[in-house]
């Protein structure tokens, strides 16, 4: 069994996701800690295969503790745990590695699904001699990439381009648009798409699917991690859109770009998806 630990302040918490998992034959609860100092510096020391942490802790947040591990290239894997469905924490979260963003109090399949993905990427981090997506950093990556850039003679349509040129990693909307050229969510959605040939949401997806892409042949970051780059906090319904955009799973669009061994450039279901 992998051995994990949970970090979190309220005893009673950690009693509870302990009883919640304790069926499971993936992980081993080796240590409890209650401030996140304390337990990053048990992770420093031990490097657990995998942590519970709450996102708010005493000493130093579970964001801090996710980031600072990050940077310093540990192989430790995190799940955070939060009584606070905050999209702006979960998109940090997974932006810095984090496989999962559980809620109290804990659903045992949501804890469960997290703890699954836990275990196959450690396991296939072992089969691959133990390199993984905690090498890269994802705010260096995501500066080398460049997304095809469009024009429109129309100025709030090429207002909308830019912004979302810029924000496409994040959750932004239409709404977010129309604010941002400060015309009716309506009148912005009905010009783009005169203009455009294309809806926002359309166009929108195509940037996220080239970074995505981007991101899968040009790194070994997980498909999890990628997907919140790419803005998508639900990693499930990444790769149903994936899936329907280029016409494989993101997994089986990486092994076929890697045994074809063509340098990435536009990709296309037909380029690198199998057959």
């Amino acid at each position: 069994m992998y051995q994990a630990i949970v970090i979190d302040d309220e005893k009673w918490v950690v009693k509870s996701l302990i009883a919640t998992i304790r069926n499971q034959e993936y992980f081993e609860i080796v240590a409890e800690l209650y401030d996140g100092l304390s337990g990053l510096e048990y992770i420093r020391t031990h490097q657990p295969d995998l942590a519970f942490v709450d996102v708010r802790l005493p000493g130093m947040g579970g964001l801090d503790i996710l980031q600072t591990t990050h940077s310093e290239g540990l192989k430790t894997l995190f799940i955070m745990i939060s009584g606070h469905a905050e999209f702006a924490y979960a998109q940090k979260a997974m932006f810095h590695n984090a496989i999962g963003y559980c809620l109290k109090p804990f659903s045992p399949s949501e804890l469960m699904d997290s703890m699954q993905k836990a275990y196959l990427l450690l396991r296939q981090r072992r089969e691959d001699g133990g390199t993984g997506a905690a090498e890269q950093d994802p705010e260096e990556t995501a500066k080398q990439f460049r997304p095809r850039h469009l024009t429109s003679t129309h100025k709030s349509v090429q207002m909308m381009i830019d912004y979302a040129e810029t924000h496409y990693q994040e959750d932004i909307s239409i709404q977010n648009l129309a604010e941002h050229c400060s015309i009716n969510a309506n009148y912005a959605s009905q010009i783009f798409r005169q203009e455009m040939g294309t809806t926002f949401i359309s166009y929108l997806t195509s940037l996220r699917m080239d970074y995505a892409t981007w991101l899968l042949t040009h790194t070994s970051q997980t498909v999890f991690a990628i997907a919140a780059q790419a803005g998508y906090s639900d990693y499930f319904y990444f790769a149903k859109v994936f899936k329907k955009a280029m016409g494989c799973t993101p997994t089986a669009f990486r092994k076929s770009a890697l045994e074809a061994d063509e340098p990435p450039g536009d990709v296309s279901p037909s380029s690198k998806c199998p057959p």
